[in-house]
């Protein structure tokens, strides 16, 4: 199947995502790309930093909901 979305954006020019997702479905919020602006003009070891933070909260909120999801 992922090769068939594949095949399908190289030939339309677009890419996989915008095939499969809605519009705005994957698009941060207007906060959250001014922040990304910013974290742009930072340099490589500040952004490591940041992206590190960011995938930390991002496993403690799975983390959360598994946890969460389990005791129900």
């Amino acid at each position: 199947m992922s090769n068939v979305i594949r095949r399908l954006a190289i030939v339309l020019s677009v890419t996989s995502d915008e095939l499969v997702f809605e519009e705005d479905e994957r698009q941060p919020n207007d906060n959250l790309v001014l922040l990304l602006e910013g974290v742009n003009q930072l340099d490589p070891d500040e952004k490591r930093v940041v992206k590190e933070m960011i995938e930390g909260m991002i496993v403690k909120h799975q983390t959360k909901q598994m946890v969460k999801s389990l005791a129900s």
